[in-house]
């Protein structure tokens, strides 16, 4: 199937890959395989390998493309993987690009780079990975981690780009997100990339949401998105509700080791957290299971 008719499966829910490792911080590439098979499984419409969810900045290149050789395998042409390639050189990225889709990655992404940069730097990035790139490209805007966030401007101006494939848009401003959807005429790609307002992020246009809550509760944005679709808003905006209760949870006990906690508990060692970030200690981890259990949602 060519890759461009697999990246339309993409138009859905997104799991951005949490990345397992051993105790000694190698990449456990059976943990990753067995999780993005069950992903797959339950109905995931596609995979976004070393995003943020991922821990791709903190990963070496050979690392980042084993995850990815490992989920486009794994997935076995079900579902297309993206392969987030963004690091803090333009030479870097375009190589790790190259080497991602030599791995089977149907689209890579990026997001900018970790320092300062000017408006018209931005702009050179952004033309050159999307107009190099040897894969359809998405665009990563995501203004709390990156420090700046891409002007209206800017973005329509990469939206004439031929290969630019869409956005992944974790930004919790949805006005602005209405704005871009409306590219290309109203058909450009956006996929919300805040969980927590996926039903917003679909009411102004979004095509899916790529998120990491996905790893765990993969069934409740699926009914969400099923229900929104099936224009059911009644539904949607009670899995809404549900889904805000459960990141108001995760938030409260840190999202990204709260998900590794929740995996463990179902018998899939996701391993410990890659430094510097920190895993829940015993007692932490009781309270959010027990926390999690009174949601009563849907695995």
């Amino acid at each position: 199937m060519p890759h461009t008719d697999l990246l339309d499966r993409a138009d859905g829910i997104v799991a951005a890959l949490i990345t397992p490792y051993r105790a000694d911080g190698s990449i456990d590439v059976d943990t990753l395989r067995t999780h993005t098979a069950s992903l797959v499984a339950a109905g995931i419409d596609g995979l976004y390998v070393c995003g943020s969810t991922g821990d791709g900045v903190t990963l070496d290149e050979d690392d980042r493309v084993l995850c990815t050789r490992t989920a486009v395998e794994a997935a076995d042409g079900e579902v297309p993987v993206i392969a987030h390639v963004g690091t803090n050189a333009t030479a870097l990225t375009l190589r790790l690009a190259e080497r991602s889709a030599q791995a089977g990655a149907a689209a890579v992404s990026s997001i900018l780079p970790a320092i300062p940069l000017t408006p018209a730097e931005v702009r050179d990035y952004f033309l050159e990975v999307v107009r190099s790139s040897p894969a359809p490209f998405i665009a990563y805007n995501f203004p709390a981690r990156a420090g700046v966030g891409l002007a209206d401007d800017l973005l329509a101006e990469l939206a004439a780009e031929e290969n630019l494939h869409g956005l992944k848009n974790t930004s919790r401003d949805v006005f602005e997100m209405s704005g871009f959807t409306r590219l290309r005429g109203g058909k450009f790609r956006v996929w919300n990339g805040h969980d927590e307002v996926l039903y917003a992020g679909l009411s102004v246009g979004a095509c899916g949401a790529i998120g990491s809550t996905f790893n765990v509760f993969p069934r409740l944005y699926q009914d969400l998105l099923r229900s929104f679709r099936a224009g059911d808003h009644g539904t949607a905006l009670a899995s809404q509700r549900r889904i805000e209760e459960l990141v108001r949870v995760l938030a409260h006990h840190g999202v990204m080791p709260s998900l590794r906690a929740l995996l463990a508990a179902r018998g899939l060692d996701m391993g410990p957290s890659r430094r510097p970030q920190r895993d829940l200690d015993a007692a932490a981890r009781q309270r959010l299971l027990a926390d999690v259990a009174a949601l009563e949602l849907p695995a």
